[in-house]
């Protein structure tokens, strides 16, 4: 007779398949990545803004799209839009999908910025079945689990966040310092605004946003996926005042401008000063001028997506979704203790 554990693993294989995956999944790819194009839809023919847009709070969940100052839409035109994440590839597949909601613009010098909530959201990775399930297990884990994050998020949020990591985020280290202190840390709620800005989003409760604050310029390093493990390392610098840069795990290096300590592994340093803060329930953003790119080497970066893209990427291939688990697996071992 079966054990009640095969019996368990048995009824998740058939409700799940291979879909019970890491929500943030780790992935090499060539920045920028390729793989996902953002379209608006709602003003007119559908723009491109994969490179104009990044997430800039948790909770509540809101996305930010950049426009030319000069080319931003009327309030009266931004009642119905959303974004739809598609596959790049001939067919253009749509994937998921996020309505907004405008709450809020700022200007720039040469950029608006639009502030968007999500009104409802739509994924495609998986089938209907499958998706209801983990939603099911999903509510029940929410419900039961102590929320040791701090932040609540509604039902159409999460699902929201779920589909913006459709599209692959770079995970990158962010190094700051002054004659007070420094920190090196990892971030992933970031994004390009064109031109020649770029915003991030930091955790208002954490330490590195009020340094990043204090300072007012940051060297951002693109990270080689092969350091996974050691860029997951820095996670627990979020809950430091300060570190000692003799003390890290690498050699570094210096930025060319700003003289900050930047890993000697680092693809790509880009200096950056910080010329909006805006605070938003859970997170401050921060849209910056990049005032230094530097480019030391071409290779697979570190990215991560949401598990119910791996999912659809890796479902023709169980022995490469397996060994990517394992990859995943090494990549946040160093951050087991945060």
């Amino acid at each position: 007779m079966p054990s009640a554990n095969k019996i368990h693993n048995l009824l998740k294989k058939v409700i799940f398949g291979d879909t019970l995956l890491p929500q943030e999944f780790t992935v090499p790819l060539i920045a920028p990545q390729k793989e996902i194009t953002v379209w608006l839809h709602g003003l007119g023919v559908p723009r491109d803004v994969t490179y104009c847009q990044s997430t800039v709070c948790s909770a509540p969940f809101i996305i930010c799209i950049a426009f030319d100052t000069i080319q931003a839409p009327d309030k009266q035109n931004l009642e119905r839009l959303s974004l739809k994440f598609c596959e790049s590839d001939g067919h253009g597949q749509v994937l998921g999908e996020i309505g907004l909601r405008l709450t809020n613009r700022v200007s720039l010098s040469d950029l608006t910025l639009f502030f968007f909530e999500a009104r409802s959201s739509a994924n495609y990775c998986l089938s209907r079945i499958r998706l209801g399930s983990h939603y099911l297990l999903q509510a029940y884990t929410t419900k039961h689990q102590v929320n040791t994050s701090g932040m609540k998020m509604s039902f159409v949020e999460r699902r929201a966040a779920m589909v913006s990591f459709i599209r692959p985020h770079p995970t990158s280290i962010v190094s700051v310092n002054d004659e007070v202190g420094g920190n090196i840390f990892i971030m992933n709620l970031m994004g390009d605004l064109g031109n020649n800005y770029f915003a991030f989003a930091l955790k208002s409760t954490r330490k590195p946003a009020h340094l990043v604050e204090r300072t007012g310029r940051i060297a951002l390093s693109s990270v080689p996926f092969h350091e996974g493990k050691t860029a997951f390392q820095l996670a627990a610098n979020h809950f430091k005042e300060s570190i000692e840069w003799d003390q890290l795990p690498f050699a570094t290096m210096r930025s060319r401008i700003f003289d900050i300590p930047v890993p000697d592994f680092a693809l790509r340093v880009r200096e950056m000063k910080v010329e909006l803060i805006h605070k938003i329930g859970s997170h401050t953003l921060f849209v910056a001028r990049v005032v230094s790119n530097q480019t030391f080497s071409v290779g697979e970066e570190l990215h991560v997506v949401h598990g119910f893209y791996q999912a659809r990427r890796l479902k023709e291939s169980g022995a490469t979704l397996k060994a990517s688990l394992a990859m995943d697996s090494l990549n946040k071992s160093g951050s087991r203790s945060v």
